[in-house]
C-alpha cells in the first residue's frame, strides 16, 4: 500500500512538472552536443573551458581534488544549488548554468578518446545527468513561484496592509514552492547515489571494461 502511494505521488509530481523536466533536459543535453561539436571552433570557448579542465586535471593529480564520496557530493550539490537558485531570477540563471555545465561536459568529451569518456562516465554519469535535469526542472518550477508571487503583489487587488498581502500571496503560491523543493530533494538523493558510484565503482568498472575490449 505504501509503495503504491509512493509511486502514485512520484507519478503525479512528474506529470505536474513534465514540461519543466523536458525543458531542462533539452537545454542540458543540447548543450552537451553543442559543447562537443563547437570545441575547437571558438577560441574563447576553448580558452574558458580549457582552463577549467586543466585545473581539474592538476587538482586530481595533486590530490587536491579527491575521488571520495563526500567531496564529489559537495561539489555536485554546489552546482545543483546554483541551478536551482537560478529560479529566483525567473529561471534565467537556471538556463544559463544548464548550458554552461552541459557545454563543459561536451567540451571534455571532445578532448579525450570518446570510448574512454563513455567508459569512465557511464556508471555515475547517467544518474548525475538525470539529477542535474531534475535540479533544472526544480529551478524552473521555482521561477514560476517567483513570477506568480510578483504578479500577485503588483496586480492583485488588496485592501489590507502590505504585510497581510505578502502573507496571502505567499500562502497562495506555497504549493508551487513546495513542489520545487520536492524536485530539488530528488536531485540531491540522485547526486548522492551518483557520488557513491563515482567514488567507489567507476574506476573498477572502467578498468574491467578496458581489460576485456
Amino acid at each position: 500500500m505504501k509503495k503504491e502511494k509512493f509511486e502514485s505521488t512520484i507519478g503525479a509530481l512528474y506529470r505536474r512538472n513534465e514540461k519543466f523536466l523536458f525543458l531542462s533536459a533539452a537545454i542540458f543535453i543540447g548543450s552537451i552536443f553543442i559543447g562537443y561539436f563547437l570545441s575547437g571552433i571558438f577560441s574563447s570557448i576553448d580558452q574558458y573551458f580549457g582552463t577549467i579542465f586543466k585545473d581539474l586535471q592538476e587538482g586530481a593529480r595533486s590530490g587536491e581534488i579527491k575521488l571520495e564520496t563526500i567531496p564529489i557530493f559537495l561539489n555536485n550539490i554546489r552546482i545543483a544549488l546554483i541551478i536551482y537558485g537560478g529560479g529566483l531570477l525567473l529561471g534565467s540563471f537556471t538556463a544559463i548554468f544548464l548550458v554552461i555545465n552541459g557545454a563543459f561536459i561536451g567540451y571534455v568529451a571532445s578532448k579525450v578518446p570518446l570510448g574512454d569518456f563513455i567508459i569512465y562516465t557511464i556508471p555515475h554519469g547517467i544518474v548525475e545527468v538525470i539529477a542535474i535535469i531534475v535540479a533544472g526542472a526544480a529551478g524552473f518550477r521555482l521561477a514560476t513561484t517567483v513570477y506568480y508571487f510578483i504578479d500577485g503583489m503588483l496586480y492583485e487587488t488588496w485592501y489590507g496592509s502590505i504585510m497581510e498581502k505578502f502573507g496571502y500571496i505567499f500562502k497562495k503560491n506555497q504549493d508551487e514552492f513546495k513542489e520545487s523543493l520536492y524536485l530539488f530533494l530528488i536531485a540531491v538523493v540522485l547526486l548522492f547515489i551518483g557520488s557513491i558510484i563515482e567514488a567507489n565503482l567507476t574506476l573498477p568498472w572502467a578498468t574491467y571494461v578496458q581489460s576485456i575490449i
